[in-house]
């Protein structure tokens, strides 16, 4: 490692967030959904979503864009005009102020991962 690169990890050690997902803040915005807040800057925001069966996020839209996948279980997404089978290892982009609603159709939990640009205010507010 050459000496420049050593002095500019040196300098920027203290930007690094870490956290756990077992410590993390938490909201839950609507029943049955529980949002894991496992870092933001003041970019950007990755959740760790978990949704009980039959549990739904109504339609909604907000500036953010957001990027997701789903790790375990399956969903509903419905966004602009198209209708998607949440599965493990699928994930999807859903622009800023596109209308949409997410909905659990697994029999168990369903997990999902995912990251709005820029955080979501609402979230950070209310997470504990």
């Amino acid at each position: 490692m050459k000496a420049h690169d050593l002095y500019s990890i040196k300098k920027m050690k203290n930007q690094m967030k870490s956290s756990s997902i077992n410590n993390a803040p938490k909201v839950s915005p609507v029943d049955g959904v529980t949002i894991i807040i496992l870092g933001n800057t003041s970019k950007m925001m990755l959740t760790y979503i978990i949704a009980k069966p039959g549990a739904l996020v109504p339609t909604h839209n907000h500036p953010h864009d957001q990027i997701g996948t789903c790790i375990k279980g399956k969903g509903e997404l419905f966004s602009g005009d198209k209708i998607f089978e949440t599965l493990p290892g699928t994930s999807w982009t859903i622009p800023g102020g596109e209308s949409h609603y997410w909905k659990n159709t697994n029999d168990e939990d369903t997990i999902l991962i995912e990251c709005f640009a820029p955080p979501r205010e609402d979230y950070l507010s209310k997470a504990k």
